[in-house]
C-alpha cells in the first residue's frame, strides 16, 4: 500500500508497480513556477533528464530576454537553458497539462500562485513547494496551503543544501522530496540525476520545518561572524538551532530525525557558514551596518515571527529564534545577541517539567 498525504508516516512496501499511465522521462512535462535564481537552477537540473520544461516568471521583459539569449542574465548568469526548457510569462500555460508542478515564488506570494492554478491542475498532479517558510495569511506549513487551494493535487516538499549556481554547474548535490512516498519514488526517479540526486522521503512535516528554520539560525549565525566571534560560538548557534527544529518538527507531528540528513543538518550547514547564503549574508549586514542588502529577499526575516508565534503556540523554548526575532524588532541590539542565546536551554515543554 502506498503513504498516505496526509498520514505521511504510514507504512509503505517498496516493491511496488508504477503508477497507472507513468510517462517515459522524454515525454514528461515540468512547470517551474519561479524564474528567479533557484527556479532557474531546477528547470536547469530537470532538463537533462530529458523532460520537457516550462519555466514560468512574471516579469514579461525577463521571460523574453531568456527565451532569445537561453540565460537568465539578472539572477543566474552561469546557467544554459537546454533547448527542452520553454520560458513563459502566461502561468496557466506553464501549469496547463504538467505532469508535475514545482513552485519556487517568495512564501508571500506562495497562496496567490496555488490559488491562480488550482483550476490548471489534473486530479492526482504533484504539486511540490520549493519555497522556505510558512504561509503568512494562515502561519501554516506551506504544503497544507497546496492541500487548501489545490485539493485535487498530491502535495509534496523539496529542500536540502544546494545553491542555485552550484546545480546549475553540476556540482554534485543532494535533496530531500518529501510527501506521499511512491509519488516521491517516482519522481525523484524520473527527473534526478548523477549530479543532482532526489532523496525520497515520507515526512513532509519535518523537511518543511528544517527548511524554515535554517533560514533564521543562519541570520543568527551571519551576526556572530559579523561581530567578529568565532567558529566555536558558530558552531553551538547551529547546534541549538537544529535543536529548536527537531523539537518543533516533533511537535507538528514530523519527525526529528529527518533534521539529521539533508533536509536538516546538511542545509544548515550550507546555509549558516557559506556567503553565498543570503540570510548568513543578511545576518552578517546586521552586525556591520555598511553592507547594503536591500534589495535582496531574506526568507529567514521575512518568516521568523510566525516561525516564534508557531513555536509559543507549542510553548518550546527557542532561543535563537526569539533571539534574531528581538534583534528584528529592534528589542535587542546585534552585540546584545549572543549573550542572550545560552540562558536558558531549548527545551521540549516535558523536559522543562522534568527539569523543574
Amino acid at each position: 500500500m502506498t503513504r498516505s498525504v496526509l498520514n505521511p508516516h504510514a507504512k509503505t512496501e517498496t516493491n511496488e508497480q508504477p503508477s497507472p499511465g507513468i510517462k517515459k522521462r522524454d515525454q514528461y512535462k515540468i512547470a517551474v513556477l519561479g524564474a528567479g535564481a533557484w527556479g532557474t537552477a531546477l528547470a536547469i537540473a530537470f532538463a537533462r533528464s530529458g523532460a520537457h520544461i516550462q519555466l514560468w516568471g512574471r516579469n514579461e521583459t525577463q521571460i523574453r530576454r531568456m527565451t532569445k539569449s537561453r540565460r537568465n542574465e539578472r539572477y543566474l548568469p552561469n546557467g544554459t537553458l537546454d533547448a527542452n526548457i520553454h520560458p513563459t510569462h502566461i502561468l496557466s500555460d506553464a501549469v496547463k497539462n504538467a505532469d508535475a508542478v514545482f513552485i519556487v515564488v517568495p512564501s508571500s506570494a506562495f497562496g496567490y500562485i496555488t490559488e491562480r492554478i488550482s483550476e490548471h491542475v489534473s486530479d492526482g498532479t504533484p504539486v511540490i513547494s520549493c519555497t522556505k517558510g510558512l504561509d503568512p495569511a494562515h502561519n501554516t506549513l506551506l504544503t497544507e496551503n497546496i492541500i487548501r487551494n489545490i485539493p485535487q493535487a498530491a502535495p509534496l516538499y523539496l529542500s536540502g543544501p544546494s545553491f542555485a549556481s552550484e546545480v546549475a554547474d553540476e556540482h554534485p548535490t543532494s535533496v530531500l522530496l518529501a510527501g506521499d512516498f511512491q509519488i516521491a519514488c517516482e519522481l525523484a526517479a524520473k527527473i534526478g540525476s548523477d549530479t543532482f540526486h532526489i532523496q525520497p522521503d515520507a515526512d513532509m512535516v519535518g523537511a518543511q520545518v528544517g527548511g524554515l528554520l535554517k533560514n533564521v539560525v543562519a541570520i543568527a549565525c551571519g551576526m556572530s561572524d559579523g561581530l567578529g566571534f568565532g567558529s566555536n560560538t558558530r558552531a553551538a548557534i547551529m547546534a541549538r538551532g537544529l535543536e529548536e527544529a527537531a523539537n518543533l518538527a516533533d511537535a507538528l507531528g514530523g519527525e526529528a530525525k529527518t533534521l539529521l540528513g539533508v533536509a536538516g543538518a546538511g542545509d544548515l550547514a550550507l546555509t549558516c557558514t557559506d556567503p553565498q547564503s543570503r540570510n548568513y549574508s543578511f545576518g552578517q549586514s546586521l552586525a556591520d551596518p555598511t553592507k547594503d542588502l536591500k534589495a535582496k529577499t531574506f526568507e529567514g526575516a521575512a518568516s521568523v515571527q510566525n516561525a516564534c508565534r508557531l513555536m509559543r503556540e507549542h510553548g518550546l523554548e527557542a532561543n535563537i529564534s526569539f533571539a534574531v526575532l528581538d534583534v528584528l524588532a529592534g528589542e535587542i541590539t546585534p552585540k546584545e545577541f549572543v549573550p542572550t542565546l545560552f540562558s536558558i536551554p531549548a527545551t521540549t515543554p516535558e523536559q522543562a517539567q522534568i527539569a523543574s
